[in-house]
C-alpha cells in the first residue's frame, strides 16, 4: 500500500522499538520509555549526518497482550526484513521504523561524495538477530545483486553489508549535466540492495517552480 501503517501485536512482557514520533495509536497497556538509543552525543549525532531521530522509543506490553500502530512520515512501503547475525543491514537513517530492542544500531561512513549528493554522509548499519521494519517514500523494489548494479544515491533504501558500493557519476561530464541524474552508487558483490520508486529531493524540485516568489 502506499500509504502503509505497521500493526505491532505484542505479547504480554514483549517490546519493541521505534523511531520516535511514529506512534498513531496503541493499546492502553502499553508503557513506553524514550531515550537516546546508544548515548546523547551518539544520537544527536545520528541525527544531524544520518537523518535518523535522536530518540528512539521502546514499548513494552504490560499485564497482557497489547498493539502498537506505527506511521511513517513519507507516504510509501512499509517491508520487513529478518536480520540474523551473520550479515548487516545497511540502511539510510530516514528509512528506519522499528525494530527487536536486542538489535544494535551505529553509523556508518558513507563517503564524502555521498554528502555532496544531498543524501547522507553517514549511514546506519544495523545488526543482530530479530524483527526490523524499514520504510520508503514510494514503492521498495527488491534487486538481488550478484556482480554489480548501478543505482541513483536518492532511491537507496537499504542493502546487505555483503554488498560494497562507490559514489561516482552517472557517466561522462556532458551526461552528467545534461542527464537530470545525480550521482550514481555502484553496488559490486553479492546481496539484496532495496530501493525505492520516488525520491524526497524530486518532489522538492516539481513543488518548487510553483511556490510564490519572496
Amino acid at each position: 500500500p502506499s500509504f502503509a501503517s505497521l500493526f505491532l501485536d505484542l505479547e504480554a512482557g514483549e517490546k519493541i522499538r521505534t523511531e520516535a514520533g511514529c506512534m498513531v495509536g496503541m493499546s492502553p497497556n502499553l508503557q513506553i520509555k524514550t531515550k537516546a538509543y546508544g548515548g546523547l552525543f551518539k544520537a544527536i549525532f545520528r541525527r544531524l549526518l544520518g537523518g535518523e531521530s535522536a530518540f528512539q522509543n521502546t514499548y513494552t506490553a504490560e499485564g497482557g497482550p497489547g498493539r502498537l500502530i506505527c506511521s511513517p512520515t513519507m507516504p510509501g512501503q512499509i517491508r520487513h526484513y529478518p536480520l540474523t547475525r551473520d550479515k548487516a543491514l545497511m540502511m539510510q537513517g530516514s528509512s528506519f521504523l522499528a525494530c527487536d530492542p536486542s538489535i544494535s544500531m551505529k553509523t556508518a561512513y558513507g563517503g564524502v561524495k555521498a554528502m555532496v549528493s544531498g543524501e547522507g554522509l553517514f549511514l546506519l548499519k544495523l545488526k543482530g538477530e530479530g524483527d526490523l521494519f524499514y520504510n520508503s517514500y514510494g514503492e521498495i523494489l527488491e534487486v538481488d545483486v550478484d556482480g554489480e548494479y548501478v543505482v541513483d544515491t536518492g532511491h537507496i533504501v537499504a542493502f546487505e553489508d555483503t554488498l560494497k558500493f562507490k559514489i561516482g557519476k552517472v557517466g561522462g561530464l556532458k551526461s552528467t549535466l545534461l542527464s537530470g541524474e545525480g550521482l550514481v552508487a555502484r553496488f559490486k558483490g553479492r546481496g539484496k540492495l532495496y530501493i525505492q520508486t520516488r525520491t524526497l529531493g524530486a518532489l522538492l524540485g516539481w513543488i518548487t517552480p510553483f511556490l510564490p516568489a519572496r
